[in-house]
């Protein structure tokens, strides 16, 4: 038997195992569900782009979901779409009457999905061959049904409009198929337990007297300076500086305005921070936040009636390596950037609850 007889007889072997594997494992049913990733495990990457060019990569890099490189990714977020991805129905083919409206709305409302797996050139008896990155899907995911029960979807190459649904979910998936980097984007600032902090540095722009800055030494004991004068703090309240940096542990920002135009941006970074917060780990990385005051968009009213002149609620803030420009509330940032009064004791503030530094 010549080489080029085995070559013909070994292909036709593969061919007919992949055929009869593929038969095996096809969804049953009149419709064929083409949307469907059986194997959520093995997807890596999905790229998402809609009609305003608004695109993200969400990339897997061991086992922690990545959007756009290197941001940390929401994983809630990313553990529903690749459910809706595992277990998505087609419901009915659109419509003809519903059809032509349909594709138009298309047309300017949808999102361009791309599936890309570690999946095997394809399988004998179970055994992956070539395995390595591959583009598995790309469809389109456009608008919600008019009951909104239902979403109208897409292969690419294919003319056909089909209704999909998850099973024992009562609404629509496009928002699950979200192109904007705001709905994927970690709300994490901080996440540093007290054993890895180094130093804390907070800075008043209005009141500079009550800046300073938090050196740990060792052993739950710190140096603190008085950025006015420079000079050591002799005494401190030990409880206090401990609850402050045990807040450390999760600290987020509220929401991410990716819609602030860089006219805007570029004033508030000419503006002097309200409060300038840096923080540097035992490996010497540093982090800083600069928070601006924000206008009383709600205008909010005092006990007087008298309008406040800034947001009492939340600020803006610019975080180092973030992007955008995003909001940060008072009632969490608060709790890292006391004032030096209150780390002296000088202060009428009640301590909080000795349970954070347990």
């Amino acid at each position: 038997m010549n080489k080029k007889t085995i070559f013909i007889l070994l292909f036709s072997i593969i061919a007919v195992a992949v055929a009869i594997f593929s038969l095996k494992n096809k969804k049953s049913g009149t419709i064929e569900n083409d949307f469907i990733v059986y194997d959520t495990s093995r997807v890596e990457q999905i790229f998402m782009v809609n009609k305003r060019n608004h695109q993200v990569t969400l990339t897997r890099k061991n086992n922690v979901w990545y959007v756009n490189g290197e941001d940390y990714a929401i994983g809630q977020n990313v553990d529903i779409l690749l459910s809706t991805l595992m277990y998505i129905e087609v419901k009915t083919p659109v419509s003809r009457s519903a059809r032509a409206s349909y594709i138009s709305k298309m047309a300017t409302n949808s999102t361009k999905v791309e599936i890309y797996e570690n999946a095997p050139l394809f399988t004998i008896f179970g055994i992956d061959i070539l395995k390595s990155l591959r583009k598995t899907k790309v469809f389109y995911v456009g608008p919600p049904t008019r009951d909104y029960k239902g979403t109208v979807m897409k292969m690419e190459d294919s003319d056909d409009l089909y209704v999909t649904y998850l099973p024992g979910f009562n609404g629509y998936l496009s928002e699950r198929f979200s192109a904007n980097y705001a709905d994927w984007l970690n709300h994490n600032v901080f996440k540093l337990p007290i054993r890895s902090i180094n130093k804390v540095k907070v800075e008043f722009g209005e009141t500079p007297n009550q800046s300073y800055e938090i050196s740990s030494i060792g052993n739950k004991n710190f140096d603190i300076i008085s950025l006015a004068n420079g000079e050591k703090v002799q005494q401190y309240d030990t409880i206090r500086v401990l609850e402050e940096l045990a807040y450390f542990r999760n600290v987020n920002f509220e929401t991410l305005l990716d819609n602030m135009t860089d006219m805007r941006i570029d004033s508030l970074k000419a503006s002097t921070p309200y409060i300038t917060l840096s923080v540097t780990n035992v490996a010497q990385q540093t982090v800083k936040v600069r928070m601006y005051r924000r206008k009383n968009f709600t205008n909010k009213p005092d006990f007087d009636g008298k309008m406040f002149p800034y947001d009492v609620d939340r600020m803006y803030a610019i975080v180092d390596d973030f992007d955008y420009v995003v909001t940060v509330q008072y009632f969490v940032f608060d709790n890292i950037t006391r004032p030096l009064d209150y780390l002296l004791g000088k202060d009428i503030y009640g301590t909080k609850s000795l349970e954070l530094l347990q």
